[in-house]
């Protein structure tokens, strides 16, 4: 039997063109095209890709174009308000797809993308939370599955990533999406994973952004945002996203229930930090944390976040050769991405409570 080889193609390099370079070497797939609306991007892309092996590389300044070629599959990486579009784009040319996070910019676009998704069930489509990935969202999520936080009543996650004072510029372009985009709709690399390891959804959410002062002169949204979830389950979960304030990068978690409660180190990196446990089933961990070994992976770590784009991109190129279910589905792409138009909806109507319907 031949082997297959998926013929990728890459739109958005700011971010596309190094997830897809995990790839460069791998026997199972080939990047055959890349797309970007800014030339210089394209031929920086098109010449670092030339260095390392990648040869009749297919170059395009525009999705349409891209979609016209032989490419087997797609790697959504565009500006935040076309993922949708550009996903539907895809589909309807006949290719799988990957879309960056998240996956949706509106409500209305939930039923679009749906729609297009289940009206081409010969096609894959995956939302690329790398998140998930995390070896110690692994470990938790298992330590939940074999009980040992018991039943979870709240669950918290941080965000922070912010310019140095000195370091702040304008937007470039000046009409970036980032100098609007309310910092409380990216929250998916952190509802996300509570979500997936709790095996839940959100129905309701309050939402409250500070309005004391802006650390970033330049953006015109809410830069923060506290959003307090109710999940199906019953438990509460509580989402900080911080994007202007003196805290630099960071991401952090914790889990608490009826048996045991699991957080992340604050002291340290998130690539450099432990996990501290109190587990019923281990004793003398009622008064005191016990620290479990699990630290991000480093495995083909180009360009950060632990390995973990490497891992999210194999697994995409790996359903579509062996025909099976994409890790992460359009439904939890939605589940992790609408949660987040809500909250801003909240703390427009200053921190009113909305219900989140399980259909959204």
């Amino acid at each position: 039997m031949e082997k297959q080889v998926v013929k990728l193609g890459v739109v958005g390099l700011k971010r596309g063109a190094y997830v897809a370079w995990t790839l460069i070497g791998d026997e199972n797939v080939v990047i055959r095209a890349i797309a970007d609306s800014d030339p210089v991007t394209l031929q920086a892309c098109k010449e670092d890709y030339a260095k390392n092996g990648v040869s009749d590389l297919l170059c395009f300044e525009s999705i349409e174009e891209l979609l016209k070629s032989d490419i087997d599959a797609v790697y959504i990486a565009t500006d935040k308000p076309l993922h949708t579009k550009h996903t539907i784009m895809a589909l309807e040319a006949g290719k799988h797809v990957l879309s960056e996070i998240p996956v949706i910019e509106t409500l209305e676009e939930a039923a679009l993308l749906r729609a297009a998704v289940y009206a081409h069930p010969e096609l894959k489509y995956m939302a690329a939370e790398n998140c998930f990935y995390w070896e110690f969202i692994q470990e938790w999520k298992k330590m939940h599955e074999e009980n040992r936080f018991g039943d979870i009543l709240y669950a918290e996650s941080e965000y922070l990533h912010a310019a140095h004072p000195d370091e702040i510029k304008p937007f470039s372009p000046e009409n970036h999406w980032r100098r609007y985009n309310p910092a409380i709709t990216y929250l998916t690399h952190n509802l996300g994973p509570l979500l997936y390891i709790m095996d839940d959804y959100c129905v309701s959410v309050s939402c409250m952004t500070p309005t004391a002062t802006k650390y970033n002169p330049h953006s015109k949204n809410d830069e923060n945002g506290i959003a307090i979830f109710r999940t199906a389950k019953g438990a509460v979960i509580r989402i900080f996203i911080g994007f202007g304030m003196y805290v630099g990068y960071d991401h952090n978690f914790a889990l608490y229930g009826t048996r045991g409660s699991i957080l992340t180190d604050k002291t340290k990196p998130l690539e450099e930090a432990h996990s501290f446990a109190k587990l019923y089933d281990t004793p003398d961990t009622f008064e005191k944390y016990t620290e479990i070994s699990v630290k991000l992976s480093k495995t083909n770590d180009v360009y950060g976040h632990g390995g973990v784009d490497a891992k999210m991109i194999r697994d995409f190129i790996k359903c579509i050769i062996e025909d099976t279910p994409p890790p992460i589905d359009v439904e939890m792409g939605i589940r992790i991405s609408i949660p987040g138009i809500y909250a801003a909806e909240s703390a427009k109507q200053g921190g009113a409570l909305i219900q989140i319907p399980k259909d959204a």
